[in-house]
């Protein structure tokens, strides 16, 4: 089940690349029909040797442990792509990565010896991390974003021991979610920025 786990992100990947290849070339299919093709050429690439490895371990080399928020996310992203229907509302894409973000932000410069607190080891055992992730999670849910029903399947996939970490930070962080969603922070405070230049900028009374 944890290497199943641990394609499923550059399945997941591949997938909407695939697609984007095959309408450069004409193709005009959608619903079903793409999500098939696609995904099974995706699946055909990712089993391919090299050097007596499949890509998809090599994939995995780089990172052993794809969050559960981000494969939910990709997974929405490619549903939304191939189907034309939103799941995800722009609120809940802003959510979903601002949590990459500060999350990877205020675990991995503690948990690499920023400082003699390492919240990493709260991932071993029930601790505060648990009390407040229940309690985000909780809130989400209450505020009718979708994000938190990720943060639930994080939960119950910990539970399950789907991936190879017992750490429970694991399932709800990983490190490439964490660049992706600082990159997107990044972008939406370029954007802010610029926007208010623009504003101040502009003739009074336009």
């Amino acid at each position: 089940v944890s290497e199943a786990m641990s394609a499923a992100c550059p399945w997941l990947v591949l997938v909407p690349c695939l697609q984007q290849v095959a309408g450069w070339c004409g193709l005009t299919w959608r619903g079903w029909r793409l999500l098939a093709s696609s995904g099974a050429l995706a699946l055909i690439v990712l089993l391919l040797p090299v050097k007596g490895l499949m890509i998809a371990r090599w994939v995995a080399g780089v990172s052993v442990n794809f969050s559960i928020p981000l494969t939910g996310m990709l997974a929405i992203a490619v549903w939304e792509r191939t189907f034309a229907r939103r799941i995800f509302s722009h609120v809940d894409w802003a959510t979903g990565w601002s949590f990459g973000a500060i999350g990877g932000l205020v675990l991995y410069p503690l948990a690499l010896g920023l400082s003699s607190f390492d919240p990493y080891e709260w991932g071993w055992r029930f601790s505060p991390l648990f009390v407040i992730m229940g309690a985000l999670t909780s809130w989400l849910i209450w505020k009718q974003n979708r994000f938190g029903f990720l943060l639930v399947l994080a939960v119950v996939a910990f539970q399950l021991r789907l991936l190879e970490s017992s750490n429970y930070w694991d399932y709800l962080l990983d490190p490439i979610y964490c660049l992706v969603s600082l990159v997107w922070l990044g972008g939406r405070l370029t954007a802010h920025i610029r926007g208010g230049v623009v504003r101040r900028d502009a003739p009074s009374g336009v």
